[in-house]
């Protein structure tokens, strides 16, 4: 949390305004896609240890690509304008609600903002004047499509130029942040130079000429913050408020505040300013879909992850997004339209859009329309690797058909791949104990645990100890947990069996992992010790994964009495086998199919529930 993005320190180049506008200070909390095959990857892991054609959609704005204006001038000191009319214009341009203008530094850098228009000019003075010439090139249609030129007299400064030329590119375009010269040049300066102490004295000298320039302002406390300095970012965000910045800037200036001091719900405040007051943003809409889903409010989610779609351009992922947050405000109908979408931006090659389909279906319910997708997903993926026939076999055990579950999960085993042939016993073992067979799980795993390469002694052992603790064994769940830290080998393992050992004691809460504390209390019956730690996980948990907490929360409700705080945790049906650490999988499964016949009267689970529950 807090940490700063892509802000970098200058270096031995001008500052760049598009780096410096387009820096994602997004920390790590923002939105993931959903896990594909993490089981088989996590153990192949500790194993070996031992010896989606996109089409363009219609832009409802002009997107500008924004390009430094070239000095043709006599005059060499002239040359701080480049950039500072090319960022000027783009400020100028920011409250045009049909345009959205970007500055970088070339005609091929303008396919990363996916321009529609480029625009370039060069400057010179002559006999008392200076002169701007320009011309706007359609980038779709490699055309000049209009040019003009703009001249006004050096006495009076470039600035009414700037003002005059935004204006003639788009109507809605407002006046320069400053209109001192002197404070302009600054500022052209600071955006120059090279040097990174030379950039922060121009920006100071800026400010100190206009203390209204909200920009200068703006742009000191970023370059700050991209040199690591952010104590001295934050004073000068806090002194920039006394510039009287407008709506946007306030909001501009809040966002980098909030970003730099880690308080997310200040970045998405200001997001939505932003998005609302300036021009549609591809960048800014996602992020603050992105936000709105870490922060579970889907129905915003989706509006945003929308609005960003339609300026999506060759990104087909925003679709992806768009579907799972469909699923999560529990739109089967939208899910499945977008991510059917999503398919086609794909092509014909790829699987994961057919992958994402059979995982919002099982969200939501429909098991036998999630096993259709996900074996239409494993026909164009025969080998397995993202898991799909696994998904498919759980897909059908949620329908009560445990023998042709088991005919899905045989075919998924026998499509591991010969070097991970050594995963299979050990993943019917788990399918066993999870489908209700506890004993024979735990027979095969006993079986072949000194059997098992690498790692995967220690792996199993930790297995056996949680499962061992669930069947009643708790003395031979610490001696598992004991094992599994002798067998242990790598930093990764040793902490897996640290784990197993706390979630075995579960009598104190101490350890290292909140998860493992958690699950012990759980197990040892002290609920009320358990409940605000796991809503502090789940809170700070994204939603793509955190299908095992959220049915630990539930559970951890209803033993508290708090049965109808449980409905909203149990309202969508996680994929067991992915919706966590895979070592916890049977402990929320089937527990959560009892946890639907508590809290929501489900008769359908209930009935499931007594079939899987185990002997």
């Amino acid at each position: 949390m807090g940490q700063v993005g892509n802000l970098r320190p200058i270096g031995n180049r001008p500052v760049n305004i598009l780096e410096l506008e387009q820096a994602d200070y997004r920390s790590a909390a923002g939105y993931q896609p959903a896990p594909h095959r993490f089981f088989l990857f996590l153990l192949a892991t500790f194993l070996v240890l031992g010896p989606g054609c996109a089409r363009k959609e219609s832009a409802f704005v002009e997107r500008l690509a924004i390009l430094p204006f070239e000095n043709l001038s006599s005059n060499n000191d002239l040359g701080w304008m480049g950039r500072a009319v090319a960022a000027a214009v783009v400020y100028d341009l920011t409250p045009s609600r049909n345009v959205s203008a970007q500055n970088v530094e070339s005609i091929s850098a303008s396919h990363s903002m996916d321009a529609t228009r480029a625009i370039q000019g060069y400057f010179f003075e002559s006999n008392g004047r200076v002169s701007f010439h320009v011309t706007v090139e359609d980038l779709r249609r490699t055309k000049t499509v209009d040019s003009f030129e703009l001249d006004g007299p050096v006495a009076e400064g470039v600035l009414p130029l700037v003002n005059r030329l935004a204006a003639k590119l788009n109507p809605a375009a407002r006046p320069f942040a400053t209109a001192r010269e002197e404070a302009f040049r600054d500022y052209g300066q600071a955006l120059s130079t090279s040097d990174h102490s030379t950039a922060l004295r121009a920006l100071e000298a800026a400010t100190a000429a206009d203390p209204g320039f909200s920009l200068a302002f703006l742009t000191w406390a970023k370059v700050l913050a991209g040199g690591g300095d952010r104590k001295q970012a934050l004073k000068v965000l806090a002194a920039a408020k006394n510039a009287h910045p407008n709506t946007i800037d306030a909001a501009e200036m809040e966002y980098v505040l909030s970003t730099v001091s880690g308080d997310l719900i200040g970045r998405e405040k200001a997001l939505e300013i932003l998005t609302r007051d300036a021009p549609p943003n591809y960048a800014r809409l996602k992020e603050l879909a992105e936000l709105q889903f870490s922060e579970r409010k889907f129905s915003d989610a989706v509006r945003s992850f929308e609005s960003a779609a339609k300026l999506s351009g060759e990104d087909p992922a925003i679709w992806n997004q768009l579907g799972y947050a469909y699923a999560f405000a529990q739109d089967l109908a939208g899910a499945r339209r977008t991510l059917e979408t999503y398919q086609r931006r794909l092509g014909p090659g790829d699987v994961n859009g057919l992958d994402s389909l059979g995982e919002v279906s099982f969200y939501l319910g429909d098991f036998a329309g999630a096993e259709k997708y996900f074996l239409e997903a494993n026909v164009k993926n025969p080998a397995g690797q993202n898991g799909e026939l696994l998904k498919a076999a759980q897909a059908r055990l949620m329908t009560g058909d445990l023998p042709g579950a088991d005919g899905l999960f045989q075919k998924y085993l026998g499509a591991i791949q010969t070097g991970q042939r050594e995963l299979a016993g050990y993943q019917q073992a788990q399918w066993e104990f999870l489908t209700g067979r506890r004993k024979a799980g735990m027979q095969r795993l006993e079986q072949i645990l000194t059997k098992l390469p690498g790692e995967g002694p220690a792996v199993a052992a930790c297995q056996l100890s949680i499962w061992k603790l669930q069947t009643g064994d708790s003395v031979g769940a610490v001696g598992m947990a004991d094992q599994a830290a002798r067998n242990a080998r790598s930093p990764a393992v040793r902490n897996m069996s640290a784990m197993c050992r706390a979630v075995a004691e579960g009598s104190r809460a101490d350890s290292n992992s909140p998860v493992a504390n958690a699950f012990g209390l759980m197990l040892a019956h002290k609920y009320a010790e358990a409940l605000p730690i796991i809503e502090k996980i789940y809170r700070e948990t994204n939603p793509s994964f955190d299908g095992q907490v959220r049915t630990l929360l539930a559970w951890a409700y209803v033993e508290n009495g708090r049965a109808a705080d449980a409905k909203p945790m149990v309202a969508l049906y996680p994929i067991p086998l992915s919706a966590g650490d895979p070592l916890f999988a049977s402990l929320i499964f089937p527990r959560l199919l009892f946890l639907r016949g508590v809290v929501l009267q489900s008769k359908q689970s209930q009935e499931l529930y007594l079939k899987l529950g185990g002997d």
